[in-house]
């Protein structure tokens, strides 16, 4: 069987391949290094071939990397074209999404995608609504449930919730280091409006009543946690620049949760949503998803 590529993959080959250096690709790309490594790995393990050789100075196409080199570029830049074609000079495109999901994770990637799209305007919405695709004059969201979303509409998952149980350092420390899943009377649970408290305790039956600090947004649950005010249950999605710089640890990552972040649009915007935003915002996604 034919392997198929994703394309995030290949446009990462293919500025690797052009810089010759992991660390000039991912600065290109927006991307850290060890991102750009870890996906080109991937892809000479899927396809069975060494497109690179190690060098001590930098990277070096083998002869079969050249020559698929040359084919996947041209393939790029005829969807590019198509991309840029699609997407004529003025175009707007609104995205809603919830006010934590653009703070935590959205906004601190807008200038990569500006870059990517020069010619795109996008708009952002923020707000906790679901979009009524027919009224509220929005092209596109993102939202965190299951589906199905509606009628006429068309959805693709971009991660898993994947929730993680948090605390800052100092919290830590003053808990002897630890905190007992089983027993969490002695502290205080932050939790936000979606109540994933809720969902946790109905996997502890046996567990005690404890402290609640109720916020109304998902970061401002992340930022009390991050203060030291207790433990929170939050998407690793919003939280994994937290733990990278280490100003919340991970107790705990349940990835059994069937909910997940979609990409929602009425079926007649399907084709946009494919072409433009879905490959940029897995591209992103997946990074965040392996611990990069």
């Amino acid at each position: 069987m034919v392997p198929k590529p994703k394309l995030t993959s290949l446009r990462m080959f293919d500025v690797a391949a052009r810089r010759l250096n992991f660390r000039l690709a991912a600065d290109e790309l927006a991307l850290t290094q060890s991102a750009v490594a870890q996906r080109i790995r991937q892809l000479e393990a899927e396809l069975g071939v060494a497109l690179f050789v190690r060098e001590p100075r930098g990277l070096a196409l083998t002869a079969q990397g050249r020559q698929y080199h040359a084919t996947i570029s041209q393939a790029l830049s005829m969807i590019d074209e198509a991309t840029r074609h699609l997407v004529s000079t003025g175009s707007r495109m609104t995205l809603s999404v919830t006010p934590s999901f653009a703070a935590k994770w959205l906004l601190p990637r807008l200038k990569n995608f500006r870059q990517s799209y020069p010619h795109l305007d996008l708009q952002l919405e923020a707000s906790e609504q679901l979009a009524d695709f027919q009224t509220d004059a929005v092209d596109f969201a993102i939202r965190q449930g299951v589906p199905p979303f509606g009628a006429g509409l068309y959805w693709e998952r971009l991660t898993r919730l994947n929730l993680c149980l948090l605390c800052s350092p100092d919290y830590l420390a003053k808990h002897d280091g630890q905190v007992d899943i089983e027993d969490l009377s002695s502290h205080t649970l932050i939790g936000d409006a979606h109540d994933h408290w809720q969902g946790l305790f109905r996997q502890l039956p046996y567990q005690t009543k404890a402290a609640t600090l109720r916020l109304s947004h998902t970061s401002l649950a992340i930022d009390a946690a991050r203060a030291g005010q207790g433990i929170v249950l939050a998407p690793h999605i919003l939280v994994a620049e937290d733990i990278r710089e280490g100003a919340l640890i991970a107790m705990r990552r349940f990835t059994d949760d069937p909910r997940g972040f979609y990409l929602v649009c009425p079926q007649a915007r399907q084709q946009e949503a494919q072409q433009i935003l879905l490959p940029w915002l897995k591209a992103n996604i997946e990074t965040v998803s392996t611990g990069d």
